[in-house]
This record gives C-alpha cells, structure tokens and sequence, in this order.
C-alpha cells in the first residue's frame, strides 16, 4: 500500500512498507516532488518531529505506528540572472575572491516566497564566471546576510577557493563582528550568549532559542553605548558560530532586540511618539556586518575586512548623540 502525500502541517503514522526506512526516504517517499536535499534541510533545522520530539538526523530510522509531524516544504526558486542594473560596493578582489559590502534592503540570493534584485545576480553581472562556482542560485556565496541586514560578504570566485572559505567558515577560523543598535541596555553589560537555536515549531519564518534538538550557537556581546533618554544601546557582537537569525535572536534573549527588527522585536510606534527624530532611522532592523577576519584561500593570510557605517547608522549616531564617532570606527 502506498501512503498518502502529506498536506501542509500534516501529521501522518509510520506504515508497515515504511517501518525500517530513515526518516528522509520516508519523507521522498511522501513528497516526490521535493528533492532530498530540501527535506534533509527541514530535518536538519529541526521542523520534523518523531513522536512530538524534534529529529536532526536525517538517518533516523523510523518504526511502524510512529508518529510524524512534519511541514511541506516550499518550492524553491525556479532560476538565477545577471543582474546589471545592480552596483556592486566592492571592499576588496583578486584573483580568487570577491569581498562586497551589501546594503540593507537587498537579498543575498533568490529564495521561496520573495522578489527583487538579488546580490547573487550582481555578481553575475559583475563576472559571468562565477555562474560555474558552487550552487546556480548561489554564484561562490560562502556565507549570507538577511535581507535588511547590512554589511561585508565575501564571495568566491573559483572552485578552489569556494571549499577552503566554506571549511574556514565551518571549522570556525573567521571572526564575525557585528554593530547593532538595541532596544534596552544588557546586564551584564558584556558577556557570552550560549543558546542552541533551531527553526520555530511553528512559525517558519523565525528561529527560536533553547535547547531540545536545537544546534549550538555562541555570541560574545559587548555594550559601546547606552543612551539613556531613548533606552537605545549601541552593542559590539562577534558571532562564534554561524546560525539563521543568530544576532537577533540572542540579543533578543537578552531582553535587547534589534531596533526595528519586524521578526524579534516589538513595534518602534511608541518610541518614534516619544522621539519623533528618531523616525527615519527605524525603517529596518539596525544591524551592521561591520568586520570580518579571514584566512585568504590561496596565500592563508589572514585579512580583515571592513564596511563603513551606513547612513543610517551614522544618522541614528548622530541623532542620538551629536559627537563624534572617532571612538568607535
């Protein structure tokens, strides 16, 4: 007997022909149409649970009468163009690598459910090349930023060196430094944020911190500035390790979200009422890639990269505190 396919959020028991089968082979089984690299991911991220615990291992093999709880995936994106019309910000290129500073508001590369220019395609555009490097949809990307996040990407311009950047950046050799302005000010006023984050049961588009089938992530966190009429800080983070979302989860564990951020934190309606000025500076979430230190993939020397403050950074900075920023650039 076949079993069914699975609607969305559908629960549905282990067969008898499926007992003894991994998780993954179970869930092809159910979805043809989705590669198992996509239903891998949704294991992975820690969205399919095995009677109501959630399963990472994709091999997990399943028994007759067991309990599934597993959410469709989303069709990916259908394809990848050069993007001409796109100006690349470029900090840095050579023969082997291509460093961008990205502005907020533009997606890293094409994904299910939004529209737009994409850096990906700007890439292409900037060198066709690239189209041979790593995934299509995905031009020598080694790393992302979310869409409304700002700051250094660095890109791969050859096979060769898309591998060594990807295990530097999987055995943890790079040091990931971010700016970003908060609601509320941290106590202590630094430290280090040891949460495992993992998908939402439930809301797809967010994370969630916690244990419980979650994968480790690390952020050390320190206060530059707190401003105390606005409740606004300005806080330093180097990013451990590498999670979706992870920035903005953990400052919002610690009772510090992201000004503006539209997933984490509450609406900026009653401070923009309390601080009109502060209006044209909470159009996105106020978090920066300001510096990123690498091991170049051809020579091993390490090289440090920076973006400048954006404009909004530097008008918020100004807003709220009319000096000098000499200190903190």
């Amino acid at each position: 007997m076949t079993a069914a396919p699975v609607d969305s959020g559908a629960v549905f028991t282990v067969s008898l022909e499926e007992a003894g089968l991994r998780l993954d082979k179970v869930l092809s089984g159910r979805w043809p149409d989705f590669s198992r690299a996509q239903l891998t991911r949704l294991i992975k991220d820690g969205l399919v649970r095995l009677d109501g615990r959630p399963v990472l291992k994709p091999s997990t093999v399943v028994t007759v009468g067991a309990v599934v709880l597993a959410p469709r995936p989303e069709p990916p994106p259908t394809g990848l163009s050069p993007d001409p019309g796109l100006t690349l910000d470029i900090i840095y290129e050579d023969d082997h690598i291509l460093v961008v500073n990205k502005p907020w508001g533009l997606l890293v590369h094409p994904a299910s459910g939004t529209a737009g220019p994409t850096l990906a395609g700007g890439l292409l555009a900037h060198d066709p090349r690239l189209d041979g490097v790593g995934a299509h949809l995905r031009p020598g990307l080694v790393h992302r930023l979310d869409r409304d996040t700002s700051g250094v990407v660095v890109t791969a311009k050859t096979e060769p060196a898309l591998r060594r950047l990807a295990e530097a950046f999987s055995r943890r050799e790079t040091v990931k430094r971010y700016l970003a302005f908060v609601r509320g000010r941290p106590k202590p006023e630094r430290g280090l944020v040891d949460l495992p984050i993992g998908r939402h049961p439930t809301q797809r588009h967010k994370m969630a911190a916690g244990r419980g089938g979650r994968r480790p992530a690390r952020t050390v966190y320190r206060l530059l500035r707190y401003f105390p009429e606005t409740g606004l800080s300005l806080m330093l983070l180097t990013l451990v390790t590498g999670r979706t979302h992870q920035a903005r989860v953990h400052l919002a564990s610690l009772g510090c979200p992201v000004l503006a951020d539209p997933v984490y934190s509450r609406g900026v309606g009653d401070l923009v009422r309390r601080h009109p000025g502060l209006a044209p500076f909470c159009g996105r979430q106020m978090l920066h890639a300001r510096r990123l230190t690498v091991g170049h993939p051809e020579t091993g020397r390490s090289l440090t990269f920076r973006a400048p403050w954006p404009p909004d950074f530097l008008g918020l900075w100004r807003e709220l505190a009319c000096h000098s920023l000499k200190k903190f650039i």
